[in-house]
């Protein structure tokens, strides 16, 4: 059975991101996911976007955000009023803000490669993982993308990526669907199921 157009334009950005930075497979999803979605949405700003790395927002700019909006943030999206239940009617404005801080970049500003990042966290609804991990694993994830920069393979072949997903056609390009058949390759490369 041959592959579908998408399944081998992903294996092939899969192929070029283990020979640019085999130790780093967690990066792969959030990398080409960050591609896409950029690509799709912003195609004339896509590459000075995803190169920028300013996925995640100064922050400052978080932590400015007034108590009503934090509130406003978390009794707007059912799982996550459910989950800060206690913390919204205590008004503990310190567990609220520590969260917020964290999970606003996920599911305010939709940030895809966060999203992507944290999608096993997002997908078993355990925020308070996504809380507690968060720092940590964007501080790692910018020390490996600094090194991925030098090489400069990793634009061209991302760029690629995005242009050969575009060509499928818009009808073919529904996020869901490419970011589901994205990690589902992804999954079965990285524990070794593609025999290529």
């Amino acid at each position: 059975m041959t592959d579908k157009p998408v399944e081998k334009v992903i294996k092939n950005a899969i192929k070029l991101l283990r020979e640019i930075y085999p130790q780093s497979t967690y990066l792969y999803f959030p990398l080409l996911s960050t591609a896409l979605i950029w690509a799709v949405r912003r195609p004339k700003e896509w590459e000075e976007s995803i190169l920028s790395w300013q996925v995640w927002p100064d922050p400052d700019y978080i932590e400015a955000k007034p108590n009503d909006f934090v509130l406003e943030f978390f009794s707007s999206r059912p799982l996550l009023q459910n989950a800060y239940s206690e913390e919204i009617q205590h008004k503990d404005w310190k567990a609220l803000r520590t969260a917020f801080i964290r999970l606003y970049p996920i599911f305010g500003l939709e940030d895809p490669f966060l999203s992507a990042l944290f999608r096993e966290e997002i997908e078993a609804k355990n925020f308070s993982k996504i809380v507690l991990e968060f720092d940590t694993r964007v501080e790692q994830a910018k020390r490996d993308i600094r090194a991925l920069k030098e090489d400069h393979r990793l634009l061209a072949g991302l760029r690629a990526f995005a242009e050969e997903l575009a060509s499928l056609g818009t009808t073919f390009l529904v996020e869901s669907e490419v970011q589901r058949s994205l990690q589902d390759i992804l999954e079965d490369q990285l524990k070794g199921t593609d025999e290529q």
